[in-house]
C-alpha cells in the first residue's frame, strides 16, 4: 500500500487509526516514526509509541501537534486486531505536562539571558550563575559590574573572596558566598592544570618517540644497517 501524505494543517483523512505506524517531521526537523496510541482530531494531537533511543526493552511516547508537523505519513494502516482495547488518553494531563515543560524551557532561558553582562568577562557571568544555582536566580542580579546576592551582598571585579561585601554585616551570608566562589575559582584552576599536564604528556612522548625516517637517517649516517621491524 503507497504511504498516504498529509500536510501540517490537514491529517489523513482527518483521522488515525490505532495501532497505524505513522511517521512526520517536528518543527525541530526531527523525524519521527511510531504506532498510534491515540488521536484526537479537534486539537490536532497525535501520541506514538517509538522504539526507545536508549533500550529495546522500552519504548518512547511522543505527543505531537500536527498543527506544527509536516510530511505526515501513514506506514502501515493496522487491521484492526486487538488484544487489549487501548487505554484512554487523558488530552487534559498531556496538554498540562506540554504547557509545563515548555514553561519550564522559557524559564530557563530567561535565567541565562539574566546572568549575561556585555560589560563583564565570561568568566565572570560564568561565576554568577554559579551562584544564582544555589540562591536562585531571582534572588542574583547585574548592579553595574557588580553582583548583587539578596539586595544585601555585593561582589565587585575581579570577584575575589576579598570582593564580597554585605551591606547589613551579614556574615552568615557572606562566608557562604565566599565558599561558593573558592569552589568556583578552584574547580577552574584544576581543570586548567590537567589540560596543562595532559598537553605537557602529549608534547613529552611526541619528543622521545622517534619515527622510522630519524632512525633510517641516524643509522645511515653510522653505517649501520636499519633493523628490520
Amino acid at each position: 500500500m503507497a504511504a498516504a501524505t498529509a500536510t501540517a494543517g490537514n491529517a489523513v483523512n482527518d483521522c488515525f487509526s490505532i495501532g497505524s505506524t505513522v511517521m512526520c517531521t517536528t518543527c525541530f526537523n526531527e523525524e519521527v516514526e511510531g504506532e498510534v496510541l491515540a488521536f484526537d482530531h479537534n486539537t490536532k494531537m497525535l501520541i506514538l509509541k517509538c522504539r526507545s533511543k536508549t533500550t529495546e526493552e522500552l519504548s518512547d511516547i511522543y505527543a505531537l501537534n500536527l498543527s506544527l508537523c509536516s510530511n505526515v505519513q501513514v506506514i502501515k494502516e493496522c487491521n484492526g486486531n486487538f488484544v487489549d482495547d487501548p487505554q484512554k488518553l487523558n488530552l487534559e494531563q498531556v496538554s498540562s505536562n506540554v504547557k509545563m515543560r515548555l514553561r519550564k524551557t522559557v524559564e530557563r532561558r530567561q535565567d541565562y539571558l539574566k546572568s549575561q553582562n556585555a560589560d563583564v568577562s565570561s568568566e565572570a557571568q560564568e561565576l554568577y550563575r554559579a551562584i544564582a544555582k544555589q540562591y536562585g536566580y531571582n534572588e542574583v542580579s547585574w548592579q553595574g559590574l557588580n553582583i548583587q546576592i539578596l539586595n544585601e551582598v555585593t561582589i565587585s571585579p575581579p570577584y575575589r573572596v576579598d570582593n564580597v561585601v554585605s551591606s547589613s554585616n551579614n556574615e552568615t551570608s557572606c562566608n557562604y558566598i565566599k565558599r561558593i566562589i573558592k569552589q568556583f575559582f578552584n574547580s577552574r584552576t584544576s581543570g586548567a592544570q590537567d589540560s596543562t599536564s595532559n598537553a605537557a604528556a602529549s608534547t613529552s612522548s611526541a619528543s622521545v618517540s622517534p619515527t622510522s625516517s630519524s632512525l633510517s637517517s641516524s643509522n645511515a649516517a653510522s653505517g649501520s644497517p636499519v633493523p628490520a621491524n
